[in-house]
């Protein structure tokens, strides 16, 4: 069934977990997280054919499991984390690798050099907007793991760095 009908009044569920308002702080960071997602997978779509469509794929892969450590809500609110160390360090060895050919963080940059880089800005902004979020539930009492909160961190970097990439111009 592609529809319940349960979110007709406003709410919906979490794993493991009561009946949540859909403008709850944690349905609002999984919209964030959601968002950066299709952001993701729109840019990914544009690169069809290009070395970036692996990473990014990755990356969303990664998130989907970010986004099921958020919409948990396990007894106690104690629950591993669905991210392992492996994850970050992906992220951290990309990083790595990519400051070499972009020459590292040279200032703030305008997007629009390219339409996947201009999504890939899109992405970065609404990752940022969902570690805000996160960091909000985190504050107000909610578990959030110290690795998901590094994650995003690292990824909004990431996603910036591979914004360079596809936006040098020898990439075009």
């Amino acid at each position: 069934m592609l529809y319940t009908g349960h979110g007709d009044a406003g709410y919906t569920h979490v794993i493991g977990g009561p009946t949540l308002l859909k403008c709850d702080a944690r349905v609002e960071a999984l919209g964030a997280l959601d968002e950066a997602q299709a952001h993701l997978g729109l840019a990914r779509a544009l690169l069809t054919g290009t070395p970036w469509v692996v990473p990014i794929g990755r990356v969303q892969a990664t998130l989907r499991l970010v986004m099921a450590d958020i919409a948990t809500v396990a007894d106690g609110d104690h629950a591993a984390p669905y991210l392992s160390t492996d994850h970050l360090q992906a992220l951290e060895d990309d990083l790595t690798v990519w400051d070499v050919r972009t020459g590292g963080f040279g200032g703030l940059v305008a997007p629009g050099d390219s339409v996947p880089g201009a999504h890939l800005h899109l992405a970065r902004t609404v990752i940022r907007r969902a570690e805000r979020k996160i960091v909000a539930l985190s504050q107000s009492g909610h578990r959030v793991h110290q690795l998901t909160l590094s994650y995003l961190n690292r990824l909004s970097s990431w996603v910036y760095a591979l914004c360079l990439l596809v936006d040098l111009p020898e990439a075009a």
